[in-house]
């Protein structure tokens, strides 16, 4: 009989909404692949890292009340979790706790503990260096009626693609929702000079790296309603775009190809800031 657990959802929380947001986010995922859940509060003290003596009692007593609330929060829904008090900066806190998470989840901004949790500093630091999903919680905008509810891939045919394609795919399944998958090509100026059998040429590649992205996954994951879209628009504006309304966006830390942009500072930076729902940055 196998009793291996499966791998925890590791979650920053520091008391302010958005990472209210992540705790429900996380409590949620938790639920549904039946995983623990690690809490993690962390301080950023004066000292060296992990220098526990440097917590004051004021702080500890915040941070301990903190994470009794959200322990009772997870208990309420069937979720196991555990606590940790982290004195380090934000990121790094994170990171080193979800070395062997499933997903690590943060709010989009904090404070308290997590003072420093601004765009620009623990979002993307942990999106960047984290070697597991990290899920950037965004508020949700309203889904399109006509639409449903429905994950946001990003694909370009590269390692990490296909690493954010095997996530996407999970959640789409986990949550019974359906999936629309998106590739993006713009053409250069030399081959839209050369007229339109250039620019057809190029939707047509386009379209074979989509199909060639998705094959692995549609056979394995036959339930997930798929619907394939490609673009000629940048990769950024086309998943900013897409996220309205989404349930989740899955990207790549980085691409190639239809998504050529596709790294922290631009096209996973432009989501972290702008997405319309939640965000997972996938690391291979």
């Amino acid at each position: 009989m196998n009793t291996t657990l499966p791998a925890p959802i590791v979650v920053g929380v520091d008391g302010s909404p958005c990472s209210d947001l992540a705790l429900d986010w996380a409590i949620e995922e938790a639920r549904l692949r039946r995983a623990p859940l690690r809490l993690v509060y962390v301080v950023d003290s004066p000292g060296p890292r992990g220098a526990y003596g440097y917590l004051t009692d004021e702080v500890t007593t915040f941070g301990d009340d903190l994470l009794a609330g959200a322990r009772e929060l997870a208990a309420a829904r069937q979720v196991p979790a555990t606590t940790a008090i982290v004195c380090d900066d934000a990121a790094h806190g994170l990171i080193r706790e979800a070395k062997e998470a499933a997903l690590l989840a943060v709010g989009s901004r904090g404070h308290g503990g997590f003072h420093d949790l601004l765009l620009g500093s623990t979002s993307l630091q942990t999106a960047m260096h984290a070697t597991c999903p990290v899920a950037v919680i965004r508020p949700r905008t309203a889904p399109d009626p006509d639409e449903g509810r429905r994950i946001v891939l990003g694909v370009d045919g590269s390692p990490r693609s296909a690493a954010a394609a095997r996530v996407a795919f999970e959640l789409a399944s986990l949550h019974g929702i359906g999936l629309t998958v998106l590739h993006t090509w713009v053409g250069s100026l030399s081959e839209a000079t050369a007229g339109l059998d250039a620019q057809d040429a190029l939707e047509v590649r386009a379209r074979m790296v989509l199909n060639d992205a998705l094959a692995p996954w549609l056979s394995r994951y036959p339930e997930v309603d798929v619907r394939k879209l490609v673009l000629k628009q940048t990769a950024a504006r086309a998943l900013v775009e897409a996220s309205a309304g989404a349930e989740t966006v899955v990207v790549g830390c980085r691409g190639r190809g239809g998504f050529a942009s596709l790294m922290l500072g631009s096209v996973s930076h432009a989501l972290v800031h702008h997405a319309g729902c939640p965000v997972v940055v996938v690391h291979e």
